[in-house]
């Protein structure tokens, strides 16, 4: 079959991008449902917030522990076998989802659907370093995560509004026939990669090359202590705090859940200008990467000291903020390679949803541990302690990042 990078744009669009954004869309879709998903299985499965974290958390863990091998089967094998094959996982985890009567059920179920779409994005991007010229890789990532951020928007009102009408569980059965349509999608018009020669010796050799740069650790922290608590916060807590904080009802949690995706949505798509903006100003791709983040931790540092008017503007920020921060995945695959771009992009993936996965549940625990109201409602101490802390990590790990690296790179 013909190689990626012969095809046409329209071929490019039809055949590569489509069928990848929709699995995107889908895995986005489960990240961030639990956010809307929390009342209804709190009420039927009788969830504490630390049991509602670590359920949450279960999509996350599974999706770290797939990174790292699925990025050496992208590059060896492609990734239209590995992505089509990962779907029809995330299909049966969410089958078993809306047909779960017990809570260990609900946490293999999402366990299954986060390895099932650990692939998504980390496989858009190695295909598209491989089909498109250098600068036109980050427009099609931002465009790739704009179709997460639609993703995020349905998860949010237009989901509640679902769920009032026909139930949960009907909406997770939905998603599961989706899951099935988008491995098929895949397998009949993503084209085949040439396989790659080298072994797996020489596949885990660059993989540990990868994890020994000195510039690979400069960048690492700051993606984690950015984009992890931006992934946890949207997909679970930023609904919570709502609640808990903000003091707003359902209706009202739902339309700032799907706000806060809105920004997501039209941060991804400016990732493209904003990188051509920084090269006509002759900033680097990280100096624009570290400004994002920067305003990032300004945003949590407000929510932790309870700006409830301002929620509204913050968490859409926030949602902004998300996608232009995980610029630093490009600026990785430029230093590194686009032969080595699977595994390039998930060993950094590997770190940043490892770290989201231990804030969302970690922060459920903390919430339980700090909350002294004695009415069952978390406190917003509690909250202010947690986002505070994610704040002032984000500060360590944004200067850390400005370290010279020195000689020897």
């Amino acid at each position: 079959m013909q190689s990626a990078p012969s095809l046409t744009l329209r071929q490019f669009a039809l055949a590569i991008f489509l069928p990848i954004a929709l699995c995107y869309f889908l895995s986005y879709v489960f990240r961030n449902i639990n956010a809307v998903l929390a009342p209804y299985l709190t009420n039927e499965f009788a969830l504490t917030a630390t049991s509602l974290g670590a359920l949450t958390a279960s999509y996350l863990l599974a999706f770290a522990i797939m990174q790292v091998p699925l990025g050496l089967l992208i590059d060896r094998y492609g990734v239209r076998r590995v992505q089509s094959i990962n779907m029809l996982m995330a299909g049966a985890g969410a089958m078993l989802f809306a047909l779960a009567s017990q809570f260990e059920a609900l946490v293999i179920a999402r366990a299954m659907i986060g390895a099932g779409v650990a692939v998504s994005l980390m496989g858009g991007f190695s295909i598209f370093a491989l089909s498109l010229p250098p600068q036109q890789v980050p427009m099609a990532m931002g465009l790739l995560m704009a179709f997460g951020g639609f993703g995020g928007i349905l998860s949010g009102s237009p989901s509640e509004l679902f769920i009032q009408h026909l139930g949960w569980r009907t909406l997770v059965a939905v998603l599961a026939a989706l899951c099935f349509a988008a491995s098929l999608c895949v397998w009949l018009c993503v084209p085949d990669q040439p396989r790659r020669e080298s072994g797996w010796n020489d596949l885990l050799t660059g993989l540990g090359r990868i994890y020994s740069a000195r510039f690979f650790w400069r960048v690492a922290p700051l993606a984690m202590f950015t984009c992890g608590p931006g992934f946890a916060l949207q997909g679970l807590w930023a609904g919570v705090w709502l609640a808990d904080v903000a003091v707003l009802s359902r209706e009202r949690i739902a339309f700032h859940i799907s706000a806060m995706a809105f920004g997501q949505l039209i941060g991804s798509v400016a990732c493209g200008p904003l990188t051509t903006l920084g090269q006509r100003f002759g900033l680097p791709l990280m100096h624009v990467v570290r400004l994002m983040c920067l305003v990032f931790l300004i945003a949590l540092a407000l929510l932790a000291a309870g700006a409830t008017t301002l929620a509204l503007p913050l968490w859409i920020a926030v949602g902004f903020l998300i996608n232009p921060m995980s610029l630093s995945y490009a600026a990785l695959v430029e230093e590194f390679g686009a032969a080595m771009a699977g595994r390039v992009t998930t060993a950094i993936n590997v770190l940043v949803i490892a770290t989201s996965f231990c804030i969302q549940a970690g922060m459920g625990w903390m919430l339980d541990l700090l909350s002294t109201t004695g009415t069952g409602q978390r406190s917003p101490f509690a909250y202010a302690v947690c986002l505070g802390g994610l704040c002032g990590m984000g500060t360590v790990a944004l200067v850390w990042s400005m370290v010279p690296i020195g000689r020897g790179r």
